[in-house]
């Protein structure tokens, strides 16, 4: 079993530790996305060490602010061919799986937690596996296709895809070809059963047109810049469990023109 998240001691200092918001059409946070640092990722050891340092200090922040926070993480999972992708991701970033709850650190380590498998969104590369006719997504480079995933407890852990991360391409607001293209991974999407992430928006015009289509998520310096660890706890004890509850946009208009 798992030790309790009070195991793990308070550090709302710990490097490089920002959230940024992910927001619905309406305007409401979903959830908070853990940031990665400025300098990108090489997959050596160095790297994955700091993987797990980040998911440990995420997790327990979210613990002791006591509102029941959702997260999402990044990592750049590779699994080879003959892999099970929740074993390595398990394995990657020094986590398990008891029953729903995720068990993270070390099993022997004093600052292992516990923290609701529900609560934790992963980012990952696309893989295939995991995606129905997932080869379509292919030829849609220009939006840099990738998963949204969840770990369930069934069959002793699980990894299942549960929506598409598509990366907006600036202009995107004002490109009738991009839109139609947009739009075909949106049903694609539909059709599959995931839910659509609209990513790293910088253009607040590409935004407007994006919230008018149903049922997406969005995040990108043009809603919210990240948030520092210090800075979101004050926002947090100040707003505690109605966090979900701020909005950020006006009301939606009609549907978007072609």
């Amino acid at each position: 079993m798992c030790e309790s998240v009070h195991a793990w001691p308070a550090r709302d200092g710990a490097p490089s530790l920002r959230f940024q918001p992910v927001f619905t059409g309406q305007g409401q946070v979903h959830e908070y996305a853990v940031v990665d640092r400025p300098t990108p990722s090489t997959g050596g050891l160095s790297d994955i060490g700091a993987q797990r340092a980040r998911l440990r200090a995420a997790t327990a922040f979210a613990a002791r602010s006591g509102a029941a926070l959702d997260l999402s993480f990044a990592h750049a999972l590779t699994v080879p061919h003959d892999a099970d992708p929740a074993q390595r991701l398990c394995a990657d970033l020094d986590i398990g799986l008891a029953h729903d709850e995720l068990c993270i650190g070390l099993p022997a380590s004093h600052e292992r937690l516990q923290w609701p498998a529900r609560r934790l969104t992963f980012h990952i590369p696309l893989l295939l596996r995991l995606v129905p006719q997932g080869h379509l997504l292919a030829c849609h480079a220009e939006f840099a296709p990738g998963l949204r995933a969840q770990l369930l407890g069934a069959s002793g852990g699980t990894l299942r895809g549960s929506g598409l991360t598509l990366r907006i391409p600036p202009g995107l607001g004002a490109d009738r070809a991009l839109q139609r293209r947009f739009r075909a991974l949106v049903e694609y999407a539909a059709d599959a059963g995931l839910d659509v992430f609209a990513d790293d928006i910088r253009d607040i015009y590409d935004f407007a047109w994006l919230r008018r289509l149903p049922g997406l998520l969005f995040r990108g310096p043009a809603l919210s810049a990240p948030l520092s660890a210090s800075c979101l706890g004050s926002w947090l004890r100040a707003d505690g469990g109605a966090w979900r509850s701020f909005h950020a946009c006006v009301p939606q208009s009609g549907p978007p023109g072609e």
